[in-house]
């Protein structure tokens, strides 16, 4: 259950206050199972010692965050999680229903679909729904990818005007990386996501695996998303255009203004 970091994560970014991080491992368990637990299931699923999830679990309670029901001695989250999620939803994309736009994509295309925003200096995948093919594309929540080296991190960076991409090169190339980012190479890449309204990575962070993305419309400027369809290059590259067109379609369906 528990994810790595990837390797490539500064240790700065590594280190997170423990409490913290099972509070939000515990709401993603309950995502991931979908009914109520016990604290017993909670603490086997998250590898956690049972008297730090008992505590744990009891603060959620009184927090508000997860209700328990005595009979069944189970807990489970509570409204206040849905009104927040609601919110933070709007704030991102006004009345667009981003869940339905991921599942009308992965029905459409079949690849596994990503959802990313910025974190810093890379992309990170905040949530995916994996492809339908025996060989796909498998990125799990929370995964990082390099904000000037990856198709996602370029069809973000297409909302971003060259002054603020030649700042965010050099904050990249002083933090020490092992090849520094050509600043000219990266803006010719997100010139072309402009003009096309797209970025397509083929075996520039995996070899053999692919990604094409597009930003997304949100209604908010400073919280930049961006959704891709990853999988294969060799059937990325044979399905680009449908794929685009499927994706283009899809964003207007559920992401179009009001």
């Amino acid at each position: 259950m528990k994810k790595p970091v990837p390797p490539h994560a500064p240790e700065n970014e590594r280190s997170v206050v423990k409490s913290v991080g099972r509070v939000f491992e515990v709401l993603e368990a309950f995502n991931d199972v979908r009914k109520p637990m016990a604290a017993i299931e909670i603490a086997k699923r998250l590898d956690y010692p049972p008297s730090s999830t008992a505590a744990l679990l009891k603060s959620m309670v009184q927090l508000g965050y997860l209700s328990f029901e005595r009979a069944g001695r189970t807990y489970f989250p509570t409204v206040r999680i849905a009104i927040i999620s609601e919110y933070l939803h709007g704030a991102f994309f006004g009345k667009g229903k981003l869940m339905a736009l991921m599942g009308d994509m992965h029905s459409q295309i079949g690849e596994t679909i990503i959802l990313g925003t910025r974190n810093d200096l890379d992309v990170q995948y905040v949530h995916s729904i994996p492809g339908i093919y025996p060989i796909m594309l498998n990125v799990p929540p929370g995964t990082l990818r390099p904000l000037c080296g990856s198709g996602m991190g370029w069809a973000l960076l297409s909302g971003y005007d060259n002054t603020e991409i030649r700042a965010i090169v050099d904050r990249v190339n002083r933090s020490g990386i092992d090849k520094p980012v050509d600043v000219d190479d990266l803006l010719s890449i997100v010139e072309e996501v402009r003009v096309i309204g797209y970025a397509r990575s083929y075996g520039t962070y995996i070899a053999g695996s692919g990604i094409i993305a597009m930003a997304l419309p949100t209604a908010s400027a400073d919280r930049p998303v961006v959704v891709g369809a990853g999988g294969p290059v060799d059937r990325l590259q044979a399905r680009e255009r449908e794929i685009v067109r499927l994706m283009r379609s899809a964003i207007a369906r559920h992401l179009s203004p009001t």
